[in-house]
Order: structure tokens, then sequence, then C-alpha cells
């Protein structure tokens, strides 16, 4: 499945586009800007709902999420295409008089301790969704990632896990089974976590089913893949160079 071809036209400074004097060194690209940052989640989290809703199935989903706007950003693609996929059946259960399921919970993150009522909230739910990354630092995003996991593992959850690519590519998950025994035993028994990668010199979005094994995370098997428009990459490749992870 490709991606709408349609992207909002991206504006480029006037000097930029003089020619530059011969003695001149091209100009790096420049940063994504707030707005782009969400236009780069938007896409990711379209292709999120896709791999919840088609590869995992799950009609029921809970998100834990930062409380950053561009991770924000992309909880709200996610959730978005998450609810399209599942509205039939919603209407279909209404038709028939069925009490209605709440399909989705959504926890924004103050603070890393947040994750005991996020899992409360969450652990009936078909697939949970890790969403940290954006404008908050790195050590508070793997703890957060840390604490979700030891709650899961406390109930043993079922379910799918499902990590946004910032959270797959640090290996938060990884580094939190090395430093607790009881989440890793918990993963190495799980052959239903998955996560979002980008593979830019294919130009396509995938979805890879992960292993812990030993605490390791290994890519078991591509789950998932389509095409991505070079509007999504020529935003991806900028966003690599910016700070905001």
């Amino acid at each position: 499945m490709h991606f709408p071809r349609s992207l909002l036209a991206l504006s480029v400074a006037a000097l930029l586009a003089m020619p530059l004097p011969a003695t001149a060194s091209p100009a790096a690209p420049a940063p994504l800007s707030l707005g782009e940052q969400f236009i780069v989640r938007a896409y990711a989290g379209q292709l999120e709902a896709l791999a919840v809703s088609n590869v995992i199935k799950a009609k029921t989903l809970g998100i834990a999420v930062n409380n950053s706007t561009i991770c924000v950003a992309l909880a709200g693609s996610l959730a978005g295409g998450f609810v399209a996929s599942n509205k039939d059946d919603g209407l279909a259960a209404a038709k028939a008089g069925e009490k209605p399921v709440r399909r989705l919970d959504i926890v924004a993150y103050n603070q890393p301790s947040d994750a005991t009522n996020a899992v409360a909230s969450f652990k009936d739910k078909d697939a949970i969704a890790l969403l940290f990354g954006g404008q908050v630092s790195e050590a508070d995003n793997y703890a957060s990632v840390r604490n979700t996991l030891v709650e899961l593992a406390k109930v043993d959850y079922s379910g799918a896990i499902f990590l946004h690519l910032t959270v797959a590519a640090k290996k938060w998950v990884e580094k939190a089974a090395t430093e607790d025994k009881a989440v890793a035993a918990y993963l190495a028994k799980k052959n239903n976590v998955y996560a979002l990668a980008v593979n830019v010199e294919l130009k396509k979005g995938l979805v890879n089913q992960l292993s812990f094994k030993d605490g390791k995370q290994n890519v078991a098997k591509a789950a998932f893949e389509t095409a991505l428009n070079d509007g999504f990459l020529d935003l991806f490749k900028r966003r690599l160079i910016a700070p905001v992870i």
C-alpha cells in the first residue's frame, strides 16, 4: 500500500534558491520546522495504524506516550488511523444493541511513574503502543519505557506490544531487559513484539517482528512493508540531522 502522494509543499528561503558563488560550499539541509516534524509523525502514525489494524489485527488499543508535542502528534495520527480502521466493527455492535466497547485508551506520561496507571488502563487491550521520543530527554524516555515493561511483566500482559521507531532504534527495551531479570524473562517468551522501521535506501517503511532471546533485540522477520514516497523520505532524511528524536 502506497502512502498518498500529496504532501505540504516545502518552502525554500529565497537565499537558498539563488545560485551559489563558485567558491561557496553547498548549504546544509535545514532542520525540520516543528510543523514538518508533525508531518513526519503523521506519516509514521499512518503506517503504525496499518500495522496495529492489519498485521496485529488488534480491535482494542492502548497508547502510552510522553507529553511532548511531537509524540502527541504521532499518537493522534496512530489513534485516528486505528479508529478509522475499526469504525465498521463499532457501528455493527451498536446496530446489534451490544454495549459499546472502549476500543482506545491513551495515557500521556507527565513522568515515568505514570506507567503504573497506564498499564492498569491497558492490561485488557489487544495491543499496546509505546510512543516515546520527541522533545523529552533520553533518560526520561527510557525510564518510561522501562517502567512500562516492568508493569507489563507484573500482569503478564499477553497482548501485542508495538514499538515506535525511536524506541526500537535506541534499544530501550533491550536495555530494560538487561537491567531487570523479570522483564527479560517476560520478553523472552513473547512472539508478538513489533517495531516500526524505515529503510531509506529501499524507500520502504517496515514493521518488524522482534524477538528478545537472552534479552537481546533481534528482528525475527519483516511482518509488513510498504513503499514510501519521495516527499516523506525527503522530510525523514532532514529529520535525521535535527536534534529532536
